[in-house]
């Protein structure tokens, strides 16, 4: 009928008050098929009648599982042709960057996959990218962080807002997608790999989180408050660790020169870890692990002028009489030696005939 259920007005809800949802704007609803995808992009289409928002669909194929995955993508095409919904897909291969990279399948997958979302909404240009996860993904990923190690910022969780990433259901559970499919009489596909314990994250969703269930029933609500107080918490000390950055640093060309004498040395640790890590962001780099921080904190105590060290996202820092210089270095060390070997070996090769 036509009356609204109480979920479908809560969802509706959660997508509206989005701050990348914006009456008159073009966002992008990210659809895998799944119960939960198809529900954020059903929920889209119908608040964008109302707010007069355009939503283009994204499918993105990653041709890992074969004929099941051709399924998918023909499912959500039909699916947009139902509610005329523009539909593209973008074709992707984690396989290969995952050979490539040494990441793990997931990791490279989710790197491609947004990857792709963002050429895309930088060619529509477009709001924000609208993507499907809830409180059972988020409890599983703040788990996983855990598992594999992590401070405040692992804690925090996926955040509602990221960029122009928007997760609009992070206050909703797997269960309400599935029921909303239920009462709108919406079939969805489902995963076959969803029960593959290999995967950190299935194992996290079918072993772990049912024995921490057992000590207490609210678990998923409880992680997810804990991300909530995480998210308050380091936005706070960023902001502090930014106006340091702001007060004694400076931006030539994209690469940071940082005052990191006695004021810096004065400093809390959780301030300057923080400055260090959004100096290196900053200029293009990762997101740096606990380990990389300690090093560069390391090489500033020692004060050793001309010392430098390279870090993930090929940035290289050297400090100089009590500065540090953060910047971009397109081909690290180990490559160039590599290249002047492979040169003396061509010259030799050469003298040869």
């Amino acid at each position: 009928g036509d009356e609204m259920s109480v979920l479908e007005e809560s969802l509706m809800n959660m997508v509206r008050t989005s701050r990348l949802w914006q009456e008159g704007g073009t966002v992008i609803a990210a659809c895998s098929g799944g119960a939960d995808s198809l529900t954020l992009t059903d929920i889209m289409a119908k608040a964008a009648e109302e707010d007069d928002v355009t939503v283009l669909v994204a499918h993105v194929h990653h041709h890992l599982r074969g004929e099941e995955a051709d399924e998918d993508a023909r499912f959500v095409s039909a699916f947009c042709k139902d509610r005329d919904l523009y539909y593209t897909q973008f074709d992707i291969d984690p396989q290969a960057l995952k050979e490539k990279e040494g990441l793990s399948l997931e990791d490279a997958a989710r790197r491609l996959r947004y990857e792709a979302l963002e050429t895309y909404r930088k060619k529509v240009g477009a709001q924000g990218i609208f993507v499907a996860h809830h409180e059972d993904d988020q409890a599983e990923t703040i788990l996983m962080n855990l598992v594999r190690g992590t401070g405040t910022r692992g804690l925090r969780g996926m955040l509602p807002v990221n960029g122009y990433i928007a997760r609009p259901f992070l206050a909703a559970t797997r269960k309400d997608m599935e029921t909303y499919c239920k009462e709108e009489g919406l079939s969805y596909r489902t995963d076959s790999t969803n029960g593959n314990p290999a995967l950190l994250r299935n194992w996290v969703r079918l072993e772990l989180l049912p024995l921490l269930a057992t000590k207490n029933p609210r678990i998923k609500a409880a992680l997810v408050q804990a991300a909530a107080v995480a998210q308050s918490d380091e936005a706070y000390l960023e902001k502090m660790a930014q106006k340091y950055l702001d007060s004694f640093s400076r931006n030539i060309f994209g690469t940071y020169d940082i005052d990191v004498g006695p004021t810096f040395d004065k400093l809390d640790l959780a301030i300057k870890s923080r400055v260090i890590r959004l100096a290196v962001k900053g200029v293009g780099g990762e997101e740096l692990g606990f380990d990389h921080v300690k090093k560069i904190l390391r090489l500033i105590e020692k004060g050793i002028s001309g010392k430098s060290l390279d870090v993930p996202g090929h940035v290289r820092l050297i400090y100089i009489n009590g500065r540090l210089m953060a910047g971009r270095h397109e081909t690290d060390r180990a490559a160039q030696r590599e290249k002047k070997l492979e040169i003396k070996e061509k010259q030799r090769h050469a003298s040869q005939y």
